[in-house]
This record gives C-alpha cells, sequence and structure tokens, in this order.
C-alpha cells in the first residue's frame, strides 16, 4: 500500500553543550527549559572533542566553524531565537499572532522564506526552492501555498486552520517490526485549506514556511506556560497547542520547540517537526496533519522547477532490544539504532537521513520529499543492517540491493511532504528546514 504525505520539519544540530550558542533576538526567554532530560543516547549526542587527549575540555580550540561555516564544529543557520542543547535540546524563536479568514485567532512561527533579503534579516533560512513550492499540481487543483495579504504589519486572510483536540494514539505492529503499527490516529490535524506554506500576495508573491502552532486560544490562557507545561495541565494545553510544544509565551512573544535528532552527509543534526501530508507520518512525527500540502509536486529532487529537496527514513533499522546482554558501562543503547519501528518502541528519534544541507549544496528546501527504505532479509541475517548517516550511503546500499522499499521493489521516491526546519549541524550547520517533501510505501516485507 503507498501513502500520501507531507511532512513539516524544523532542523537544528546536535553540538557539545560546552560549545552551544546562545542567540536571542527578542530577549532572553524566560523559559529555560533543561534540555538535561530524555533519552541520553552516547551513540547520538556528540562527544567533547577533548576526550580521549591528554588536555582538558577548556584548554580544546575552538572549532573551525567560528572560523568559516563549510570548515568542522557547529554552524547556525536559523539565528532568530535561542537554542538549548542537551539530551533533549529545544529551540525558543519569536511567536506571531493573526487573525484567521473567520475571525478566530491563531499563533504561528516562520522559519523559511524564498526573500532572500528579508530571510537575511529576520535570521531565518533562505530557500530559492520554497517559490515552486507554489505550483500545483494541475491548472485545477489547489496550491500547496495559500495566498495571503500582509496588512498593518500582519497577515490578514489566512483560512487553513488546525484542530488540537483530537488524541494522538499510536499501536505498534504486530510482526517482527512495529512498522508499519496497526493504527496511527494524528493528534492535531488540519482541514482542507491548511498548509503551513503562505504566498505573500501584495508583497511580490514570496513564499514563507509559516507552521501554526496554537489555534484560537487567548494570550491569557498561553501566558501562564512562559515556563513551560505542568504535568497536571498538560492534557487541556495539547488540546489547544501543538504537541512539539514545549513552552509558549504571548507576552514575551516567544515559542519553544521540541528538538529532533538526525544526519545529513554524515553530520549529527537537530531539526524541527510541525507538519506533514499524511495520517501515517502525522502521527509516528507528533506534527499538524496537512492534508493541502499532499498537493505538492514530488520527485524532481534537484530538476527544473522542483521545490522540494529528498530525505530518507529506516523501517526495520536495529533497536534498543536487540542490544546483547553484557553491553560496557551498563550501556542500553544499541549503537546502530534506527528508524520507525525503534522510535514506534519508545527509543527514541528515527534519526532520520536529510538530503541537502545549506552550506554543504545549493538545492537546500524546507519541503522534505520522503524516501522510505527497509534492510532486505539477506542484510539482517548476514549482519549487513547497520545505521547510516549520509544519502549517497543509503543510494549505494540501494543500488547493491541491500536496502530497498518496504514492498521489495527498488528504491524509490514516496508521496509524502515533510517541512522541516534545520537548526544545527556538528560539523558544518546550524540552521534549519521549514518544509519537506516525502514520497513514502508504508508496506512492508
Amino acid at each position: 500500500m503507498t501513502k500520501m504525505h507531507r511532512y513539516s520539519w524544523l532542523v537544528c544540530f546536535a553540538v557539545p553543550a560546552a560549545y552551544a550558542s546562545v542567540l536571542p533576538r527578542q530577549g532572553q526567554p524566560r523559559f529555560r527549559p533543561s534540555p538535561n532530560s530524555g533519552f541520553d543516547d552516547p551513540t547520538v549526542n556528540i562527544a567533547s572533542p577533548a576526550f580521549g587527549t591528554a588536555i582538558a575540555e577548556g584548554y580544546q580550540g575552538p572549532f573551525a566553524s567560528g572560523y568559516e561555516t563549510s570548515l568542522v564544529g557547529p554552524a547556525n543557520l536559523l539565528r532568530s531565537g535561542t537554542l538549548q542543547i542537551g539530551v533533549k535540546s529545544n529551540y525558543t524563536l519569536p511567536l506571531y499572532n493573526s487573525i484567521n479568514a473567520k475571525g478566530g485567532q491563531y499563533w504561528w512561527v516562520t522559519t523559511d522564506s524564498s526573500d532572500e533579503g528579508n530571510a537575511a534579516q529576520l535570521g531565518i533560512n533562505f530557500s530559492p526552492k520554497l517559490r515552486f513550492a507554489a505550483q500545483s499540481l494541475s491548472p485545477d487543483s489547489m496550491s500547496p501555498a495559500e495566498d495571503v495579504r500582509v496588512v498593518n504589519n500582519t497577515v490578514v486572510g489566512r483560512q487553513g486552520m488546525v484542530d488540537y483536540s483530537p488524541v494522538r494514539n499510536i499501536v505498534p505492529g504486530n510482526g517482527t517490526f512495529s512498522f508499519p503499527p496497526q493504527m496511527a490516529q494524528p493528534g492535531q490535524v488540519g482541514d482542507n485549506n491548511y498548509t503551513p506554506l503562505i504566498r505573500l500576495a501584495n508583497a511580490g508573491g514570496e513564499v514563507w514556511n509559516a507552521p501554526i502552532v496554537a489555534g484560537d486560544v487567548n494570550d491569557h490562557y498561553l501566558n501562564q506556560f512562559c515556563n513551560g507545561v505542568p504535568e497536571d495541565m498538560q492534557e487541556g494545553f495539547y488540546s489547544k497547542v501543538h504537541d512539539r510544544v514545549l513552552a509558549i509565551c504571548p507576552r514575551e512573544s516567544t515559542v519553544t520547540l521540541a528538538c529532533v535528532n538526525g544526519f545529513s552527509f554524515s553530520k549529527s543534526v537537530l531539526y524541527f517537526a510541525l507538519d506533514a501530508s499524511d495520517t501515517l507520518p502525522a502521527t509516528l512525527d507528533d506534527v499538524n496533519y496537512a492534508p493541502r500540502l499532499a498537493n505538492l509536486q514530488v520527485g524532481g529532487d534537484d530538476s527544473l522547477f522542483s521545490g522540494v529537496e529528498r530525505f530518507f527514513v529506516s523501517t526495520n533499522g536495529f533497536s534498543n532490544k536487540d542490544l546483547a546482554s553484557g553491553a560496557p558501562n551498563n550501556e542500553t543503547h544499541h549503537p546502530w539504532r534506527q528508524g520507525l519501528s525503534s522510535a514506534i518502541n519508545g527509543d527514541g528519534d528515527p534519526l532520520n537521513i536529510l538530503g541537502a544541507i545549506p552550506t554543504v549544496a545549493l538545492d537546500y528546501s524546507p519541503l522534505w520529499n520522503f524516501n522510505l527504505f527497509s534492510w532486505t532479509d539477506y542484510s539482517i541475517e548476514a549482519g549487513i543492517r547497520t545505521r547510516m548517516t549520509g544519502e549517497f550511503e543509503v543510494l549505494g546500499m540501494a543500488a547493491a540491493g541491500y536496502v530497498t522499499s518496504p514492498d521489495g521493489s527498488q528504491l524509490e521516491t514516496q508521496n509524502i511532504v515533510t517541512t522541516i526546519v534545520l537548526k544545527l549541524s556538528t560539523t558544518n550547520v546550524f540552521g534549519h528546514r521549514s518544509s519537506m517533501v516525502l514520497r513514502v510505501t508504508t508496506a512492508r516485507r
């Protein structure tokens, strides 16, 4: 069975806490969530570069990326807010409020734009490919980007909204692997008009990634959560607000979002996921289901007029339960853990593999086209299965036949789009991608 999916992701990159950059834009946010809770996975979190040397960490020289972002070290792409790096990294960025076409209010963020000058001025990511995200699949179909206007310094006329009242529910598969799940019900559902992409009709026609993070709720209620969400208030809070929100503070005009770990060209990255074009990835990543993103043309990758970049997601990599007993230091994390089955099992992030990021290529887009792959039975039985961290590594394994599409056919792009915002790379990127286009086949061998 083939599913059409679109995701919205914000991307960050993981670096040692000692080298984390603090990048305030609208003053220091009051909420300073500790990043030192969550999945403490030493196979993902980067050790100090002083490890194994004869010097203390404080004597280690600065990363070369501070001199040139293409060199080794963390490089900041998204500069609009403040990054907290640790076991559970998060990012605080500006929060905006607008009135929709029906008179209700909503709260949103912006992370990418096809307008290079304004992107630089606001500290968000520039993506020339976003201009092509406004094209529809046919002359009479809906554009993936909603036309809005800017009036009195705010967005007006937005129709698509998100319902945050549903309860997210995912039931693991009952086979050898937990993916595909038996049931996947997203906890935040956009209407047929909702898309994170907006096109400013009276301001140059540029396309912006502007995901909604809270519905029609007033600032008095939201200001209770400037310092985080108390456990006894989480049920009510997340029936009104995006599940990736850790804190929201209208009086400070900030919102704090949880980051996700991943890789790009063997670099450890952090990103935000906010929207997806299908209910399955929307549930797995706990993001807005944005059905209008399904109108985005996918499969073009880096061709003329393509608005997307691609990324790769494993279905059946190792899980922590595959780790043999007697591991050193009583370790419980499998060093090759990766994939959707592992994530569904509760091991942590799926550790997806992103394509081009701004400091290594020119084809960056926040719209990511999903490529789902599975290790073959032969690869698993022969001990070839491992954790992969780069696009060409996956493509090489696919060309050799060690990985395939989940149904056993040759690896191919799936009809799924995700928006991803890149924040930081351990070697050369500190940034975000706001949207991703994905094509995913959900059947499994």
